[in-house]
């Protein structure tokens, strides 16, 4: 009972914290927990540590490529372990008994003893996040903006922290003026440009279900045009349809981002923008790319810069990731290896 007690003194101290978490890769959101016990301290702490170690395996999940884990299989993420690896803890929705003690977790991690715990278990660290996508969840007879079970999944703000992040429309932000369920259906580009618009975003999900557990899958770059049929998912439940939704997503993401040392590749690169805005934007998107490993500025002026990156060696790759932040690599006669903002040339 010592042991529990003084391993309760430090989840107290996390829980009083108050703390709002950042949309980083590292936290995961919504763990449920459920724990009997001798006492309410017992169950508490129980039901906690059992969330926290699910909480890592979640996140171990979320960060590595499903084929190296399968290669190397790792044992159960032990208590101690998964503890050591947290950085903060919140608790929702808490029902409590003299004997049973419920409720969901979120919890954010320290990247460096995740990225410590995977190098020990011989597995590659893939924590770069693509650009934001607002989801569109389509339900069959229900308009867009209403309180209905498949669009109430999206709101609890879970998988703003995926690798893929996802922001939900607001259900009182907004009804079918804006758009309908019926121009997301038939991915009216003028419709979606204005929803994207309102929300920030250049991405949009379309995710639509005839109110079965199944749903076809869309995705579509306002800025550049390009749609993607990603195919039908299916789910135990509506959670669990918008958790297989996201996991590939993610698979998808982590598969053409992830880059080898062994097959990098340095080469010049010209970087063209009109104003010092539009060169902060490539220059981020060049900075948060997967597949560029090392960035070296050379020369820099009004409209232009001159780089030297190294990448991953899959020129494919490279172009896919950066055409989903809105930037274009073309090979110029002249210039060589260009990069500019989609629909510059």
């Amino acid at each position: 009972m010592k042991h529990i007690l003084t391993t309760f003194i430090g989840f107290i101290l996390t829980f009083m914290a108050s703390l709002a978490f950042a949309a980083d890769p590292f936290t995961v959101v919504g763990i449920p927990v459920d724990a009997t016990g001798e006492t309410p301290i017992e169950a508490q702490t129980l039901a906690i540590q059992d969330g926290q170690a699910r909480a890592a395996k979640a996140i171990v999940e979320r960060l590595t490529l499903a084929g190296e884990r399968a290669v190397r299989p790792m044992a159960p993420i032990e208590v101690e372990t998964a503890a050591k690896m947290i950085r903060a803890l919140e608790i929702a929705n808490e029902k409590r008994s003299n004997n049973r003690y419920l409720g969901d977790i979120t919890v954010a991690f320290n990247p460096s003893e995740v990225q410590k715990y995977l190098k020990a278990n011989g597995l590659n660290m893939v924590a770069t996040q693509a650009r934001t996508r607002l989801v569109l969840p389509v339900l069959e007879g229900q308009p867009l903006w209403s309180m209905n079970p498949w669009a109430l999944v999206w709101q609890d703000g879970r998988y703003s922290h995926a690798l893929t992040p996802i922001k939900s429309l607001g259900l009182g932000e907004g009804d079918d003026s804006l758009i309908s369920s019926s121009e997301a259906s038939a991915m009216d580009i003028n419709a979606l440009k204005r929803v994207g618009s309102r929300f920030g975003v250049d991405q949009i999900l379309i995710v639509g279900t005839s109110g079965g557990l199944t749903a076809n899958v869309t995705d579509i770059a306002l800025d550049t045009g390009q749609k993607r049929d990603l195919g039908f998912v299916s789910g135990a439940d509506f959670q669990d349809l918008a958790n297989q939704v996201v996991g590939n997503l993610e698979a998808d993401w982590k598969q053409a981002s992830v880059s080898t040392a062994e097959n990098a590749v340095s080469m010049a690169v010209s970087v063209l923008y009109d104003g010092h805005s539009e060169w902060l934007r490539l220059k981020d998107a060049i900075n948060g790319s997967a597949q560029i490993q090392d960035a070296r500025l050379d020369a820099l002026s009004k409209d232009g810069a001159l780089m030297t990156i190294t990448y991953g060696g899959d020129m494919a790759r490279l172009r896919n990731e950066l055409s989903f932040k809105g930037v274009d690599v073309r090979n110029d006669p002249s210039l060589g290896v260009v990069l500019a903002r989609t629909g510059r040339f």
